[in-house]
């Protein structure tokens, strides 16, 4: 019973079973192009629901997942799944959401000689029009943020606006001069998404600080009529435990294949590698070129040539399919295919499993603060900031399509204004007839493969 004195104990799962969210998660990993930021209102989509994740307990797993290292999808899937139905979800979910394009990246490795580079071709080409889907998730969202029953938050609107200031007026700027075919005279200052997040933590920490002073209350009133019961510490710290041992599983799974220290040491900078990641998967480019690349583990003309395109042109978390594609490539050089194939299951797991056991660490902490303060206003506050960092995602996914375009002998502007009018015309079909998002994905997939394949 809500809102009396009696100990509560562990809560129960809510109304979703494992394998309900595995595939929903499985959904977001085929659909999801565009890195983990984009994916928030993707994920959202999938999992706010009154049977599912309060918006509340979204924006935290949100929150959790961009102040910790690792895949940000990955992360949301584990830390949702373990709120909705335990350790078993929050496994699966973790392992689907990643395993599509993980999957897709080492198999175009594996065949590159003899598809060539057309096969990429091929992907980037239907990206762009599930790329301009996507857009249209951005901005559903940030409205839905920002003009809730289409009353405009004027002060949410303002956060939203300096946040984009912060993160995306450089990608603007990028983005109009490339358009206009000229070039940018100098490159202006950015923050990172991780900086980003800090930075209004940092910010929303001052106000909580501000207002106890003023006399406010350290802890809140506990769980308001309507609102979800918390986690609980208990599931979380055993999903991490699941977690962790899903790591190490890789680590002996590539052991046996091939019993060598060198192996070890290799999966070891996996780890570390993927733990030191902060700011998405671009991030880790630069992080794993430092690793693997600068070390001479993997040689630059694979990196770059095959490995990031390969990786850029595919749907779901760009870390964990840089690390598969990369374990892959030194696996293979042992001159085996099949200890290529583990040693890219072997990453898999390590990075999923890494990143997601230090999620749910945090999960369990979170949950123990969520009536504090701080998290309180953390929730409040936390979503223009998201907002204005999607409006920068939004930037970079229609440079992207536009390099994509300009390559196939598309001017940028064309796809630019393609992209954002296919956007524009999903809320029309939605409102004319109830058409399946998943078939609008197909139809703008199928749509831009055809306009830039006939170029």
């Amino acid at each position: 019973m809500r809102g009396d004195d009696t100990p509560r104990s562990e809560p129960a799962p809510r109304r979703r079973t494992p394998l309900t969210h595995m595939l929903s998660m499985a959904k977001v990993g085929v659909i999801g192009f565009g890195g983990g930021s984009a994916l928030i209102p993707v994920m959202e989509r999938e999992l706010v629901h009154p049977k599912k994740l309060t918006t509340r307990e979204f924006t935290q797993d949100t929150v959790i997942a961009n102040v910790t290292p690792g895949a940000l999808p990955v992360k949301i899937a584990t830390v949702s799944g373990t709120q909705l139905s335990g350790t078993a979800a929050a496994t699966g979910g973790a392992v689907a959401v990643a395993m599509p394009g993980a999957l897709a990246t080492v198999a175009l490795l594996a065949l590159f000689s003899a598809l060539g580079p057309g096969a990429i071709s091929v992907v980037e080409f239907a990206s762009l029009g599930i790329s301009a889907f996507i857009l249209y998730l951005l901005g559903h969202y940030t409205l839905k943020v920002l003009a809730p029953g289409g009353r405009v938050q004027w002060t949410g609107v303002a956060i939203a606006v300096i946040a984009f200031l912060l993160s995306g007026a450089g990608r603007a700027v990028t983005l109009i001069v490339d358009a206009a075919g000229g070039e940018q005279p100098v490159s202006l200052p950015e923050l990172s998404a991780l900086g980003l997040v800090l930075i209004s933590l940092a910010g929303i920490a001052i106000v909580s600080v501000w207002q106890l002073l003023r006399g406010g209350r350290a802890v809140v009133s506990d769980v308001q009529e309507g609102e979800a019961v918390p986690v609980g510490a208990r599931r979380a710290l055993r999903a991490a435990l699941v977690m962790s041992i899903l790591t190490a599983v890789g680590f002996v799974a590539a052991f046996v294949v091939v019993p060598a220290p060198s192996t070890l040491s290799f999966l070891g900078l996996i780890l570390v590698s993927t733990v030191s990641s902060f700011g998405g998967g671009e991030a880790y480019v630069g992080v794993a070129d430092g690793f693997f690349v600068a070390t001479g583990l993997v040689d630059s003309t694979l990196f770059y040539g095959q490995i990031v395109p390969v990786a850029n042109a595919l749907p779901g978390p760009i870390l964990v399919k840089i690390a598969a594609g990369v374990a892959y490539g030194v696996g293979a050089a042992t001159g085996s295919v099949l200890a290529g194939v583990v040693f890219a299951i072997a990453a898999f797991l390590i990075t999923v499993g890494s990143c997601s056991a230090i999620a749910l660490l945090v999960l369990a902490g979170y949950d123990r603060a969520r009536n504090s303060l701080f998290v309180r206003n953390t929730s409040a506050y936390i979503l223009p900031v998201i907002c204005g960092l999607l409006a920068a995602t939004a930037l970079s996914l229609l440079h992207a399509s536009a390099g994509i375009a300009e390559g196939a002998g598309v001017p940028a502007v064309a796809a630019i204004v393609g992209s954002v009018a296919l956007a524009l015309l999903v809320p029309l079909v939605h409102k004319l007839a109830r058409v399946p998002d998943i078939v609008l994905i197909i139809a703008f997939g199928a749509l831009s493969l055809t306009v830039l394949s006939l170029v």
